[in-house]
């Protein structure tokens, strides 16, 4: 096997070890941290019922590794799931802001590069 392919091979078996271990450190802090996420979006006076269905409709009713299995199959497909804050898909959301960070993250770059010692 060709060195250079095998270097190849080798940083993108890191990559994926890297994104497994960052999606399971990710899912398992928001798992671990107190409070219910329902709870917190229907406020401390919502009824037992309507705390049930919320629960059901996000999924937390699901044991922890259905549910990051689910989330991780959905990140695979691209599918970055639903803002409840805004109300749509989170890809549209970053998709948006993308349009402005872009092209300032490239002309932060254009001027780092512009301005660096030479040889450095």
């Amino acid at each position: 096997m060709a060195p250079m392919l095998a270097f190849s091979l080798r940083r993108l078996a890191a990559l994926l070890v890297t994104l497994a271990v960052a999606t399971a450190v990710v899912f398992t802090v928001m798992e671990v941290l107190p409070g219910d996420p329902a709870q917190v979006m229907l406020g401390t006076e919502a009824r037992p019922d309507t705390l049930a269905a919320l629960r059901a409709k996000l999924g937390l009713d699901r044991p922890a590794p259905e549910r990051y299995l689910a989330w991780v199959g959905g990140l695979v497909q691209g599918d970055l799931g639903q803002s409840y804050t805004y109300g749509s898909p989170v890809r549209e959301l970053v998709a948006e802001r993308i349009l402005v960070s872009l092209p300032l993250a490239l002309a932060a770059l254009a001027i780092v590069l512009d301005t660096a010692p030479a040889g450095a």
